[in-house]
Parts: structure tokens; sequence; C-alpha cells
């Protein structure tokens, strides 16, 4: 005769729900046990557990007790089609976040390799990436721009998925580093690679560039130790007959107590009047 009811113990194996879960459902009426018997051990039927299963999906994706109570009791499926309407985008937003995230650690351990070279200069296609500007808070003399900062970061009105992929960066203009002013600063802010098509909460989009790039690592609060990295990316741009061609960026990857890892990019173009056919 096939076994149509089994007990807590075998229905807690057989589901993997906890056997104190199991008890509390019962105990607050979502899933009652089919029967007792007379030593009030608890038997389910074999159709509870579709409602188990059910149950256990509405918990792994946060829907609380009592949505789920009302979902079963529901005598159609208008609220729980939308729900699983709404927790499929987040599920879908989520598998995007963890994939860029996944990425980033690679890219972080890649980058972090290189700081054992640090002396390494190369050109690279600086990757397309998202940014958060603000006024330099080191340069301006405006004693109230740091509410204004935390004002403008309180704004953002993007999916916060950036934040786990995100870093502290500043940028020297152009006309700064080809006058060796490396510590005037034209804006402070945060970097993120997290995608951000269409509501980008504030953030601008970083086209990828050439770029000369360099890793540095400098004392905290010593950036007159970042002059000789920038003289000898320079000296690199000389010698490959390029020019700067844009802003620099200074990627603030890890900070230590005492150290600041650095990773910096400098564009670059062919000089005017070479690489024409001219």
């Amino acid at each position: 005769m096939i076994k149509l009811t089994f007990t807590i113990g075998e229905v807690s194996k057989l589901l993997d729900i906890p056997i104190d879960t199991l008890r509390y459902y019962d105990k607050i009426g979502l899933l009652p046990p089919l029967k007792r018997d007379e030593n009030k051990y608890r038997y389910y039927d074999l159709e509870q557990f579709d409602s188990l299963i059910t149950i256990r999906m509405l918990r792994a994706m946060d829907v609380p007790i009592e949505q789920i109570q009302r979902l079963l009791a529901d005598h159609n499926l208008k609220e729980i089609r939308s729900l699983l309407s709404s927790k499929q985008k987040d599920i879908e937003r989520q598998l995007i976040y963890l994939t860029q995230l996944s990425k980033k650690l690679v890219a972080l351990n890649e980058q972090f390799q290189r700081f054992e070279d640090s002396d390494t200069i190369e050109l690279v296609k600086r990757s397309s990436s998202w940014v958060l500007l603000t006024d330099s808070i080191m340069e301006s003399g405006d004693k109230r721009l740091g509410s204004k900062v935390q004002q403008q970061f309180r704004s953002i009105n993007a999916n916060k998925e950036w934040l786990a992929i995100c870093h502290i960066i500043s940028v020297v203009s152009m006309e700064h580093v080809i006058a060796g002013q490396y510590h005037t600063y034209l804006n402070n802010g945060i970097l993120s690679t997290f995608p951000m098509e269409g509501e980008a909460g504030g953030f601008q989009r970083l086209e990828p560039c050439l770029c000369a790039r360099k890793y540095a690592v400098i004392d905290k609060e010593r950036y007159s130790e970042l002059d000789h990295h920038y003289e000898k990316m320079k000296a690199f741009i000389h010698r490959c007959g390029l020019q700067i061609a844009g802003d620099s960026l200074e990627i603030n990857l890890y900070n230590q107590y005492n150290k600041h890892y650095i990773e910096i990019y400098i564009p670059v173009a062919e000089q005017e009047g070479e690489g024409d056919g001219s």
C-alpha cells in the first residue's frame, strides 16, 4: 500500500524544512498537520507537500508570513501573480548585480597584483564606468560645500547596487597635469562600474578612451608622493609619441590604515600632425 501520510520528521527531511519551523507553521495556523494521533504526533498528507513547497518558495523570497497566509487564503491568483512579477524583477536585478560583483572581484584581484610592480606604465583602453562628481572638496573655499555634497549623495535615486562596486575618485584637469600642478583637483566624487543605463540617479557615463595607466602606493595624507608617478607617466607618454588628451583620473582602489592604493589614468592621443598621412 502506498504511504500517503508522513511524520513531521519525515517531512522535515524530505523537504529540508526544520522541524521547529513546521511546528511554528502549525502553531500560527499557517499549515496545520493533517492529523495528530493519540500521542499528539503530527502527520502530514502527501497533498500538503504542495503547500509546503509554495510556502518555502515564498519565504525564500522574503515574503512575510502574514502575507503568505493571505495568499493561501485568497480565492484567485491576482495577488500572487503580481507578487511573483515583482519578485522576478528583483531577482533579475540581483543577478545583474551578482554578475557585476563577480567581475569586479576578479578585476580587483588583478589590480591588486599590479601593485607588486608599481613601476609599470602601460597604454590601455579605460573601461566604461559611471561617475558622480562634485566640486573639489579640498580646493573649494565654499564652507557649505560639505553639506551640499552630502545632500547630493542622499538624493541619488539609482539602484543602490552601485554602492558595493564603487570607489572614491579625484580628477585633475588636463591643464594642471601638463603644468605639473597635480594636487589642484577639479573634482572629487565616486565611480562605479555597475551598469546604469536609463535612470542613472545623478551619475554620468564615463566613455572608454585610450589612457596611460599606472598604479601607485602612497602613505596616508602624503599625496605629494604622487608627483613622481605623474612625472614618470608624462615621460612615458612623450616617449610613445603621444600627448595628454584629457583630465586625469585617480581611483582609490583600497585603503589600509597607513596606505592608499591608487590607480591613475591619463587620457592620451596622437600628437597633432602625426598619424594623418601627411
